[in-house]
């Protein structure tokens, strides 16, 4: 059976001149590459269905251009085929068969499926072999404590998101070449931000053309993450509460709350409701955020904001009778800026600002979301909080990240730009 398996999973092994085709290349591609030239392990961590294996055969489908099919291992460990052996037996199996050279290459798919894999792990790393390993998992908190305790310093990790949408334009075949292209295809361009803002970046759901068979895929991602990714990994005693907490944190995605005032929504303890957040956030669910403060105490007094790891998934499970395209779109601006640096939410008394961005020891970006700025008071409050927020951080430039609104203006020294969402996803700040 392990012959079968390995063989089913290896096509290259068997097919000469075999190449992996229908890979749509991903931008994000571009920054595991350089990860996986050097010796540590690279862990690529994300969602269920966010495209970790597709990011495996991308790389596969690089090596395989130089180098023996025999000495590229794939496997996915949640094959059943696999259950019952473990990765020792599997590596020996395949060594059996195709008796590889040195200079061997394993990619090991959902590897928190086989108890004790980091000790493995680590074995095949300080083993004079030459063999680069690569795995990826669902669970980033089994996967950081694992490698914390075993694998500290031998590892590199990439966080892998459904597509951002340049790479949603780039499946579509509809990424701008040029500044030109920008400006001419803009009403193309808002008719897709749209669409994603509807359905999200999952790459399956974007590819699927039927509306409805878009919104089932991703009921159904939902339901595999809370059943397969947290019901089946953690000891979770108040199982239908744990699922209404979902539900409401995505029903309510950008909204503030906090464990107390949750504990009295879902009937459980605040401990409880603690550690059911820690378990949603640890599969790449949901991803809380903090207000900023130099204070690491006081930071966390204050409510966390809550997000969606997908806006079309946030659509399709949230409990809503209307299109919020606010609270949507700030999810979307939370994801692109998370995979920037630190994010946290900044707040006083008369003044809001929804995101501060930490790249290293600065705070480097000041943004606010507003949907819609047409109404006169809703941009002077927008505006007012922003400058408060500059001028407590000492900054001279802020963001507001609009549906269509483009212009600079200045006062007192200070600048805001006001940017297009389809703009700022695609060019950045």
């Amino acid at each position: 059976m392990l012959k079968e398996g390995l063989t089913f999973w290896n096509p290259w092994w068997t097919q000469k001149g075999y190449k992996i085709q229908d890979l749509l290349e991903r931008t994000s591609a571009d920054q595991v590459r350089p990860l996986f030239q050097r010796k540590e392990v690279l862990v690529l961590t994300g969602v269920r269905r966010s495209g970790k294996t597709s990011m495996m055969h991308i790389i596969i489908k690089d090596i395989l251009r130089s180098v023996e099919p025999k000495q590229i291992m794939y496997v996915n460990l949640e094959d059943p085929t696999f259950e019952q052996a473990n990765l020792e037996e599997i590596y020996q199996k395949y060594l059996e068969l195709m008796l590889p050279e040195e200079g061997q290459f394993l990619f090991i798919d959902e590897v928190q499926n086989k108890k004790g894999w980091e000790k493995w792990v680590k074995k095949m790393y300080d083993s004079r072999q030459k063999v680069k390993m690569t795995v990826t998992g669902s669970n980033s908190s089994l996967l950081r404590d694992e490698f914390s305790s075993y694998l500290a310093g031998r590892n590199l990790t990439h966080e892998v998101f459904p597509l951002s949408f340049t790479e949603y334009l780039g499946f579509l075949d509809a990424l701008p070449e040029n500044d030109a292209q920008l400006i001419a295809f803009r009403s193309k361009l808002n008719h897709h931000l749209l669409e994603f803002m509807k359905y999200g970046g999952y790459p399956e759901v974007v590819l699927e053309k039927q509306e409805k068979m878009k919104i089932i895929l991703l009921k159904e991602y939902f339901s595999a993450i809370l059943t397969r990714d947290v019901l089946a990994r953690y000891d979770v005693k108040e199982r239908s509460k744990l699922e209404r907490l979902a539900a409401y944190l995505v029903t309510n995605s950008s909204c503030e709350m906090s464990a107390k005032s949750l504990s009295k929504i879902v009937s459980l303890n605040i401990k409880t409701v603690q550690e059911y957040l820690a378990h949603l956030e640890s599969v790449n669910l949901f991803f809380f955020v903090n207000h900023f403060s130099y204070s690491l105490k006081d930071q966390f007094t204050y409510p966390r904001k809550v997000y969606c790891v997908d806006a079309g998934m946030k659509n399709a499970v949230g409990f809503t009778f209307s299109e919020n395209y606010g609270n949507t779109m700030e999810n979307i601006v939370y994801l692109k800026l998370r995979q920037m640096g630190d994010v946290y939410y900044w707040k006083e008394r008369d003044a809001n600002i929804d995101f501060v961005l930490k790249q290293g020891k600065k705070i480097t970006m000041l943004v606010q979301s507003c949907y819609d700025i047409s109404d006169e008071r809703t941009q002077k409050r927008e505006t007012r909080s922003l400058r408060k927020a500059m001028e407590h951080f000492g900054m001279d430039m802020g963001i507001v990240i609009t549906l269509d609104m483009e212009e600079v203006q200045e006062e007192d020294g200070k600048r805001i730009l006001y940017i297009p969402l389809w703009k700022w996803l695609i060019k950045g700040s």
